[in-house]
């Protein structure tokens, strides 16, 4: 889950924004605000969406992300 906060300091904006939003997901499904079902597809739609393919200009950043994405969801 290191990677996760590691992304969340990226100096790439896309990276960043995906990486706090997957945390901030983590923090809601930890505090029972959001059902695990919920929280795994949120967490699947961050890292999903067409957008991503057309910010992404570092494929290892992109992989990166969507392992430690993935990673959360399977803490459920």
């Amino acid at each position: 889950m290191s990677d996760i906060y590691q992304l969340a300091q990226s100096d790439k904006p896309w990276v960043a924004q995906r990486a706090q939003m997957a945390l901030e997901l983590q923090a809601q499904y930890s505090n029972g605000q959001i059902s695990p079902d919920e929280y795994k597809e949120l967490l699947e739609d961050l890292v999903r969406t067409d957008v991503l393919d057309s910010e992404a200009d570092d494929m290892h950043t992109k992989t990166m992300l969507v392992y430690a994405v993935y990673g959360l969801a399977q803490v459920v």
